[in-house]
């Protein structure tokens, strides 16, 4: 599909629409004439030549930034301080979350907030989700569902509601997945990829598939993870790239058992490898030299040595530590593989 038609109001989402911003005006010709990554170039450079007076541009803007990974950009904007003091306010949140996880206490702050603006209201439950997430509480998101729904439904500006609704999908699948519903989590994933994204989202959610279907699919989960290390390569994203090969690839054939010439200077994932091919004495050998084990280390500590006590141990380490369901079941994998 044509990048412009994805962002464009479906029928039924038209008739929420009352208010058009200048940078949707600007933005879908672009796309129609240039390519995705010119066209979104553009418009972020359009956003700091032409500061916005009305709050539902302020909330376009600082949406197209954010969601495009125009962070720095965002930051410039942020500091015009004729913007709407609350809409300076969520967006701040966002891009301090990025550098520091938040607290327990700053949630409750969070919560205790009230915004009456639609798509402010919709930014502030979306804030308060990504703060739970931060703290590896998957299920936040239950409560807010029903409300997320509602005011969603009178986010009243095109491109603002283009982006929140896929915030929501985010959040659904990252909710999914990580309370082991891999099926929900598929189905928001692939409604992610059909839209326009940036390319760091574009990998992320490529390299989040690939682990979700783990358990169930090596061809998808590889496939996925290779899709995932193009697009890093494609736009010299070299920190997931590297995540992405020296990690993703070799723990997806690792616990596959397809480790024909599968090497990887990590040296957890080294033992992993050796786990797979039985090569225990050298993964032990790797493993016992850390000083202390994350959840996944315990677990290949507890498969190398066929130790089930560890295998216990990270799994309820997972849950609740991590408050991760889905590689919860890792150690279990392997506890029924001795």
């Amino acid at each position: 599909m044509v990048s412009y038609q994805v962002i464009e109001p479906s029928p039924l989402h038209q008739l929420q629409i009352n208010y058009t911003s200048s940078l949707y005006d600007i933005y879908i010709p672009l796309l129609k004439k240039l390519s995705k990554q010119e066209a979104t170039f553009q418009a972020s450079r359009y956003c700091l030549t032409h500061p916005p007076k009305y709050l539902e541009d302020q909330i376009a803007y600082l949406e197209f930034l954010y969601m495009n990974d125009f962070l720095r950009e965002m930051d410039t904007l942020l500091q015009n301080n004729n913007l709407d003091p609350q809409l300076i306010y969520l967006y701040r949140l966002l891009l301090n979350r990025l550098n520091s996880k938040p607290s327990k206490a700053q949630l409750q702050s969070l919560q205790k907030e009230k915004f009456l603006h639609p798509s402010l209201h919709c930014l502030h439950l979306f804030t308060i989700i990504y703060y739970y997430y931060d703290l590896k509480e998957y299920t936040g998101l239950d409560k807010y569902l029903e409300q997320i729904d509602e005011v969603i439904s009178t986010v009243n500006e095109p491109l603002t509601l283009y982006y929140m609704r896929i915030r929501y999908h985010e959040l659904l699948f990252q909710h999914y997945w990580k309370t082991n519903n891999p099926l929900l989590a598929k189905k928001y994933a692939y409604k992610i990829t059909n839209t326009e994204l940036s390319p760091k989202k574009i990998c992320r959610i490529y390299h989040n598939l690939a682990l979700c279907n783990l358990y169930t699919d090596y061809r998808t989960s590889m496939e996925q993870a290779v899709k995932a290390f193009e697009a890093a390569e494609k736009d010299s994203l070299k920190r997931w790239a590297a995540i992405i090969k020296n990690h993703t690839i070799p723990f997806i054939a690792a616990y596959h058992l397809q480790t024909e010439k599968m090497t990887t200077p990590d040296p957890i994932e080294t033992a992993h490898l050796a786990i797979a091919d039985k090569e225990f004495t050298k993964a032990i050998a790797i493993l016992e030299n850390l000083e202390t084990w994350t959840s996944f280390q315990e677990c290949y500590m507890g498969a190398a040595s066929k130790n089930i006590r560890l295998l216990e141990n990270a799994h309820h380490r997972f849950i609740h530590e991590l408050g991760d369901q889905f590689f919860a079941l890792l150690p279990r994998h392997y506890l029924k593989r001795f």
